[in-house]
């Protein structure tokens, strides 16, 4: 059973992360990376990365906020992610495991600044990079699921930024 859940959130995390990312919407992107961010919660668990599961389950209210904030003041929206980065460093501190853990914290750190203050084609080349960076965590457990997904995550990323930049020059 637990097999079958792994595999479950680790496939409808990525389809999320992948619809996301190749939309030129940066509103559904920020959405479905929140839904996405709870499901690799799930599967960062059922895997054994305990500290992994703990920073996704932070993006999914990073990804809420970072969503909530749009269009306010540019100091509301540095308020918010600097609020994020701390507690995003103070749980990659509490659940350390090794060097994957400053891999996992330092994407996700990346992916908080991005959600927040990055738009279009900057929002998804930071996404190719956070999609590198969780790799390691990947590999440090083994999960051919996250590995699979990041691969797929970052290249959905480098195609979103294309359109973005090919929408931008259109314009």
């Amino acid at each position: 059973m637990t097999q079958l859940l792994i595999h479950a959130t680790g496939l409808a995390a990525l389809a999320l992360n992948v619809s996301g990312l190749v939309r030129r919407s940066d509103r559904s992107l920020r959405r479905s990376a929140g839904w996405a961010s709870a499901l690799w919660a799930a599967n960062n668990f059922l895997v054994g990365a305990h500290g992994a599961a703990a920073l996704s389950m932070l993006s999914v209210g990073r990804q809420a906020s970072a969503q909530a904030v749009q269009g306010r003041s540019d100091r509301t929206r540095v308020v918010h992610c600097g609020l994020f980065l701390a507690v995003t460093l103070a749980v990659g501190l509490l659940t350390w495991n090794g060097v994957a853990s400053l891999f996992t914290t330092a994407g996700s750190m990346l992916a908080t600044y991005a959600m927040f203050t990055l738009r279009g084609v900057g929002l998804r080349l930071a996404m190719v990079a956070v999609a590198a960076m969780w790799m390691v965590n990947a590999w440090a457990y083994d999960s051919w699921w996250q590995m699979f997904g990041n691969t797929l995550n970052g290249g959905a990323a480098a195609y979103g930024a294309w359109r973005a930049n090919r929408q931008s020059a259109e314009v």
